[in-house]
């Protein structure tokens, strides 16, 4: 019985390692790994992280515009992927502090925006451009009514202010001294 035991369980062994090598070994379809979507990863270890969260990035670090991959195959070999990557790495270290991975949609639209700021920027060093990040219906508000005697502030909701049209994009223009 032992005889028989062990080559049944060779067997499977080596059935269920071609069968991960098969898997692996085959190249990843489009849709597959644009389903995989956009992708952000920051990376604060190597970084100085203040109390408030915020971490100070080096003025050393540099940016790179990077095809992605979706892995590796069974013989080394990078598996395509329809992503590109934004990275901020340190030059001097091995260290990444950003990654983000974003499908060609989401490339194509962030290199028009910089593209339109940059020359708005080259003809009026002026320019200003003011994005709407939030929704203000998510912005809290508060009113300080008032300070208990161990020092904290007594706050009450405040009435939300009626909504307005969208804020109006401002293009300042450089003033002419006379």
């Amino acid at each position: 019985m032992k005889n028989l035991l062990r080559p049944t369980l060779l067997g499977l062994l080596a059935l269920g390692s071609l069968l991960t090598a098969v898997y692996a070994a085959a190249p990843g379809k489009p849709e597959k790994t644009a389903a995989l979507g956009n992708s952000y990863y920051v990376y604060t270890k190597a970084l100085r992280v203040e109390d408030s969260g915020v971490a100070a990035i080096p003025a050393r670090f540099r940016w790179s515009v990077e095809t992605s991959s979706a892995g590796f195959d069974a013989q080394g070999n990078r598996l395509p992927d329809s992503r590109v990557m934004l990275r901020l790495y340190d030059p001097d270290h091995n260290f990444s502090a950003l990654t983000a991975q974003m499908d060609l949609a989401t490339a194509a639209r962030l290199h028009h925006e910089l593209g339109e700021v940059l020359v708005q920027k080259l003809q009026n060093p002026d320019y200003q451009k003011q994005v709407q990040l939030y929704a203000p219906k998510h912005i809290p508000t508060k009113r300080i009514i008032g300070v208990d005697p161990q020092g904290v502030a007594i706050v009450e909701d405040a009435p939300r202010p009626a909504p307005t049209d969208p804020p109006v994009k401002q293009e300042r223009t450089p003033e002419i001294s006379p």
